[in-house]
């Protein structure tokens, strides 16, 4: 089925503070003109990006996603019990694979009654296509999908129908800094009534190698994601980066309980910036930080939460202690 911007059933909306080129341009000048280099992991998932996201779950060394999807189908029962959700609020949606886990549940208990939807994601594609199977599958589920980016976008969230489950699962709240995941959380604790919750995904600390792994995976699926950001940058900047000039590294720095992802530069090279009108010179070795993911320890989840506003309610976890969805309220 086509899907109008606006039905009795789906509503999109995109939010446009600023022009995303003039976005790009601005995180280019900040990240990659000075040293140490980087760029936001969010340029990550255009439609490519966002597909290859999808294969790396699938693969046997991602462990974070098939944990968590175990933790959602043996969980979900006592989640749907606790919350009795009239809408769902999720943060980076993405395709809404695991979040049917919860909707089939819900759905089984409320026949009759409609399941508000309000998923915020980047990738305004990504978006439509999982409204797309989730209406057709779900038909007294009501949808709005915003674009843009996650505090905007909360702010932006207007008379929703308590009790609501916002949910940010995937373990991205390590892609975050500590001071930028506390602003987060803080904006959504702001939002909860005391009849409202909040399911949070977060990976754990554990062996150096089964984390490095994670992230550069035997398959070679998380390489072409981290190269695929320069892909991005030659299409909306017009720069000449060239793939087969880097390679991709994972690196877990034990002393900030993180996963770093890099691209390596492989030569000497110049990279031009006609938007700007400028030159960077790349050298031999020389690193770009694409991403973070934090890992953390009970007692870091329960120091975050507190700094959030928020309590830790329930708190969920497989037998290896590889994972945590902390169901929490605000304080």
């Amino acid at each position: 089925m086509d899907l109008p911007l606006s039905s009795k059933r789906f509503q999109l909306q995109e939010l446009s503070t600023q022009d995303s080129s003039e976005l790009i341009q601005k995180d280019v000048l900040e990240g990659l003109f000075k040293r140490p280099r980087s760029l936001p992991p969010k340029y990550f998932y255009d439609d490519e990006g966002s597909k290859l996201f999808d294969a790396i779950c699938k693969t046997q060394d991602y462990y974070p996603t098939r944990t968590e999807s175990a933790l959602l189908q043996k969980h979900t029962q006592e989640i749907i019990e606790i919350v009795k959700p009239s809408t769902c609020v999720e943060l980076g949606a993405g395709t809404s694979t695991k979040t049917e886990i919860l909707l089939s549940e819900h759905s089984s208990r409320s026949i009759n009654e409609d399941i508000a939807y309000i998923c915020i994601d980047v990738c305004k594609e990504v978006l439509i296509d999982a409204a797309h199977r989730l209406l057709d599958t779900y038909k007294n589920l009501q949808i709005k999908s915003i674009v843009g980016e996650y505090i905007p976008a909360i702010q932006a969230i207007e008379k929703i129908k308590s009790p609501v489950l916002y949910k940010f699962i995937g373990s991205s709240i390590g892609n975050f800094t500590e001071d930028e995941a506390i602003e987060l959380l803080w904006e959504v604790a702001n939002k909860m009534t005391s009849e409202d919750y909040f399911l949070i995904g977060m990976d754990r600390v554990k062996d150096k190698e089964v984390l490095e792994r994670a992230y550069d995976d035997s398959e070679g699926v998380t390489a072409k994601f981290n190269l695929n950001v320069l892909n991005v940058l030659n299409y909306k900047l017009g720069t000449n980066f060239d793939l087969n000039n880097f390679s991709h590294q994972s690196i877990y720095n034990d002393k900030q309980q993180q996963i770093e992802m890099y691209l390596t530069s492989q030569c000497i090279q110049e990279i031009k910036f006609p938007v700007f009108d400028k030159t960077i010179k790349l050298e031999n070795g020389e690193k770009i930080l694409t991403e973070i993911s934090r890992k953390y320890t009970k007692a870091s989840i329960k120091n975050l939460l507190e700094k959030s506003g928020l309590k830790e309610a329930m708190h969920f976890e497989p037998s290896n202690k590889y994972f945590s969805l902390v169901l929490a309220k605000r304080q």
